[in-house]
């Protein structure tokens, strides 16, 4: 799980809190990263806020564990530059100096002929330049003739949604869409290529499609200087722990898991499940899109509907801790190894955390970070804790020629957490919102099964989400 490039959305215009005029008070339903940048935006435009967490900890899908004394984290593990929030966060809380740069390394594609490099300028939104797919040799002969040929294609004259993989297959050829979309962009998001949404899950990728007749040709900008991804000293999982900490007039609860919405009069009453009950002027419902359908279930039907069809995926992450001896094998000089899901391997992908991230380079041991699962793959989750492990070192050590045992190993399983934006995600979620909008005003979504996994989508999400029902009151008050 990585954060990834999208489309930056318009800032909102600057409003007067209402607070001046009026005494708000929401409740933000989730303490995840997108959870804490709406209390932070409504904090901001004056409201008070109250926090709900069903966990016993702040963070969601941003969390680490301990490895032999050091942090790693298990979920976001690495910030792409490119996208300015997260980086505008980071200097708003004054942690600068605890900005790590990944290290500059060969990324590995598993293929059938062996680990070959991953070619440079190869990202979510296709090839940029085509010797360096040759000299890569992850395609055949054959495969790199018919990606070279994109220029030719006509350009699609379509407004309707299509899958990633469709239209770079159709671009580029099947082999491409297989032996490097699928890893690289289908790895980012546990998903199908041949079902995520071109809109929805590759943003910038649509953006570019709309603006070019062809990928290959079109003038690219200057790349950014200094290094593409970035992570904290103490770890991603640290800054939404910052971030609350940072405010002033929000109340955290943790343990504190929301069963039902409900309108009440004009405001919302907020059932948890233990029994106790909050009003509030409105509600960010910052949670995965079934709990949050559950939560609505009563309230509005129609949107609950809407959020059962958002499909998700099961994830397990394994940090393994290997002697020192293991930095000779060569493939681990590399930042880490993606897997075609064709390979029908259980490893998806893998990062050399020792070799890609400085703070974590430490004589005498060797950290990997290993992770399993894609939608409508099940295996990693039918496994037991020790077989999961066994497996992904015993493929580990297969791909990569690495032949030792782990000396500690921390694994974490998250189960249907991963957000699937399949083809027409877009308009499912318009129609769930507009559903909101009717049945419970003021009641809006934020969060990663809405806009995407990137911690830059996350924390935009949030933001809006908070603008959308200040607004909201704003307008009732006038």
């Amino acid at each position: 799980m990585v954060d990834g490039p999208d489309l930056e959305w318009p800032r909102a215009p600057d409003r007067p809190n209402p607070s001046e005029e009026m005494s708000v008070h929401v409740v933000v339903v989730g303490a995840g990263i997108s959870g804490v940048a709406a209390a932070r935006e409504l904090t901001a435009r004056g409201a008070s806020v109250t926090v709900l967490e069903a966990r016993d900890r702040v963070g969601g899908q941003l969390h680490a564990v301990d490895v032999g004394g050091m942090t790693v984290d298990v979920g976001a593990e690495a910030l792409f530059t490119a996208a300015p929030e997260p980086l505008d966060l980071i200097t708003d809380l004054g942690l600068d100096d605890e900005v790590v740069a990944a290290a500059r390394g060969t990324t590995w594609i598993a293929s059938e002929r062996g680990l070959r490099p991953l070619p440079a300028g190869f990202g979510p939104a296709g090839p940029t330049r085509l010797w360096p797919m040759v000299t890569s040799r992850v395609l055949s002969p054959l495969g790199m003739v018919r990606a070279g040929l994109e220029p030719l294609v006509p350009a699609a004259r379509s407004d309707s949604d299509v899958s990633v993989g469709g239209y770079l297959g159709r671009r580029f050829g099947r082999e491409l869409t297989e032996q490097l979309v699928d890893p690289l962009l289908g790895g980012l998001h546990s998903g199908d290529v041949g079902r995520l949404s071109l809109k929805a899950a590759t943003p910038q990728l649509a953006a570019l499609a709309g603006r070019h007749r062809s990928l290959l040709l079109r003038r690219r900008p200057k790349p950014r200087p200094g290094p593409a991804f970035v992570t904290l000293r103490e770890g991603l999982a640290s800054l939404p722990r910052r971030l609350l900490g940072s405010l002033d007039g929000v109340e955290v609860r943790l343990d504190s898991a929301v069963a039902a919405v409900e309108p009440a009069g004009t405001r919302k009453r907020v059932h948890t499940t233990e029994g106790a009950t909050l009003d509030a002027d409105a509600v960010v419902l910052a949670l995965p899109a079934t709990a949050a359908g559950q939560v609505v279930a009563d309230s509005s039907p129609s949107a609950a509907a809407e959020l059962a069809c958002l499909r998700t995926a099961s994830v397990a992450v394994a940090v393994l801790a290997f002697p020192g001896v293991a930095a000779a094998t060569p493939a681990l000089a590399g930042t880490g190894v993606l897997v075609p899901s064709g390979q029908d391997h259980l490893l998806k992908a893998a990062t050399f955390l020792s070799s890609k991230w400085p703070h974590h380079a430490e004589q005498g041991r060797v950290l990997i970070r290993a992770s399993a699962g894609r939608a409508g793959d099940e295996r990693a989750a039918q496994l037991d804790d020790d077989a999961l492990v066994e497996q992904l070192v015993d493929e580990l050590g297969a791909l990569t020629g690495l032949c030792e045992d782990p000396t500690d190993v921390r694994l974490h399983r998250w189960p249907s957490t991963m957000p699937q934006l399949e083809v027409g995600h877009h308009e499912r979620l318009e129609r769930a919102t507009g559903a909101l909008r009717h049945d419970l005003p003021g009641v809006a979504l934020a969060g990663a099964p809405y806009h995407g996994p990137g911690l830059s989508a996350c924390i935009r999400s949030g933001a809006r989400a908070a603008g959308r029902v200040i607004d909201h009151l704003e307008e009732r008050a006038t």
